[in-house]
């Protein structure tokens, strides 16, 4: 069993940018119209037109902010430009901006200001077509969009790209799991200002339903494993379907590419064939490469970013800082896939306090996990990024926590995690490298003397 120890102390009159992503894991959306401010990374693409500078009418694909300079789109929603328009702006309508663009100070937001959302419009430098869509006419292939200038918004946190094929289970069929998707709520967002977002959950189709109504003529060209088919209608092109990884992490598995609208319920035809969408794990290395200049192989096998993910460290001031509105306290905090398997969350509170005056907080936490587990990283979400948690003896069964919080006179709210793992399970699960070694040398050993 675990215990918290709160103290509560009054003063006053009474590296990789791949790593900054997504991850809130004490989020759970419901379907439907969203009323909290989440998923930020989506935006839009325009098209304007040459002589009058007007959008499109009725094409506006989606895009996905992936790091704070590359949006991921379509390649034919990126290179097939209507006639008479050109390549507009990138389109973020829930541009979340931090108190350094709102230039509001620790004493405004101590009196309840707050930094409202903008609708950020952002120039493309650049259009990175992926090499199939170019070279083998490839229609379902993916585009980045490189921006004229990084996003600056701390909170403004990208989304995480797959490092697994999600959608494949630990058998090798499709998984039966429900996915997310999110797109506008409108067919063409345009006041960006009063857009809504909508989520929904989508099934996985049988594959060979994909392809039933292609004529073959115009058969798919490219390999059909990149591809798959859900249910649902009137996805728009490019809107991206995700997963909530166990660790927080909201991924992105795939694009929408677009197809027919909704059939019409008074009207009895064929059904239309089932969206299709556009997977993005076997382009991970392709699109970590284009952003980071590294050569594809140049990629560990085992690691589609680039690097190795980091382990815990007897040091607790490494790997302490903060992603958007979450600090995260340990290094095992950023960790993802087979990394993250041994660790699981066992303590999650809100705290929240209503002063009747001025007054400064420190809050002070010691918890305790169970028998044989050790806690390995702590995360604190607050509002703002102002202060700096602490956090004491991490891989240990006990953690000592200190959340400062800044001079403050209205309803203050932040919330802790304790993530741990079982140190008995993580000895014995798998052998040392060492062992590994030693046990591989004599088995060449009568080889070599053979």
């Amino acid at each position: 069993m675990w215990r918290v120890v709160l103290l509560v102390i009054f003063s006053g009159s009474i590296i990789c940018q791949f790593f900054d992503c997504h991850d809130d894991p004490t989020y759970d959306p419901d379907e439907g119209i969203l009323s909290d401010l989440q998923f930020t990374w989506l935006g839009a693409l325009q098209y304007i037109h040459v002589k009058n500078g007007t959008p499109h009418y009725f094409r506006v694909p989606r895009v996905v902010l992936i790091s704070r300079q590359f949006a991921l789109t379509t390649a034919v929603d990126a290179a097939h430009i209507p006639d008479g328009y050109a390549l507009g702006n990138v389109v973020f309508g829930d541009y979340e901006r931090d108190e350094g663009e709102c230039k509001l100070s620790i004493e405004d937001l101590a009196a309840g200001l707050e930094c409202e959302p903008a609708v950020l419009l952002m120039p493309i430098a650049d259009v990175l077509l992926h090499p199939e869509f170019k070279h083998f006419g490839v229609k379902t292939s993916i585009a980045l969009l490189k921006l004229i200038t990084s996003v600056k918004s701390k909170y403004m946190v990208p989304a995480c790209l797959p490092f697994k094929n999600f959608l494949i289970g630990k058998n090798g069929k499709q998984t039966r799991d429900k996915i997310y998707h999110i797109d506008f709520a409108s067919d063409v967002p345009r006041d960006f200002l009063d857009e809504e977002k909508e989520l929904s959950r989508l099934s996985l189709l049988p594959r060979e339903l994909c392809y039933l109504y292609d004529n073959p003529v115009n058969a798919t060209v490219g390999t059909k494993d990149r591809i798959a088919c859900t249910t649902g209608c009137g996805f728009h092109s490019g809107s991206p379907s995700f997963v909530h990884e166990h660790t927080g992490h909201w991924s992105i598995v795939s694009l929408a590419q677009g197809g027919s609208p909704c059939p019409d319920p008074l009207r009895t035809r064929r059904p239309p064939s089932p969206p299709r969408h556009i997977l993005l794990h076997p382009y991970v290395p392709w699109i970590t490469a284009a952003i980071t200049g590294k050569a594809v192989g140049a990629f560990a096998k085992d690691d589609p970013f680039g690097y190795v993910m980091p382990r815990s460290s007897i040091y607790d001031h490494l790997g302490h800082r903060w992603v958007g509105h979450w600090w995260m306290g340990g290094l095992r905090c950023y960790d993802r896939g087979e990394s993250a398997d041994d660790i699981f969350i066992f303590y999650h509170e809100v705290f929240q306090v209503k002063p009747v005056t001025f007054t400064y907080l420190t809050y002070y936490l010691e918890i305790s996990a169970a028998h044989d587990t050790m806690i390995i990283c702590v995360k604190v979400g607050m509002p703002y990024q102002l202060g700096q948690p602490k956090v004491w003896q991490l891989d240990s069964p006990e953690v000592k926590v200190q959340v400062p919080l800044v001079t403050f006179s209205h309803l203050y709210k932040f919330e802790v995690e304790a993530w741990a793992y079982n140190s008995t399970e993580s000895e014995t699960s798998s052998p040392s490298s060492s062992t590994i070694e030693s046990d591989s040398n004599e088995k060449a050993a009568p080889e070599d003397a053979g």
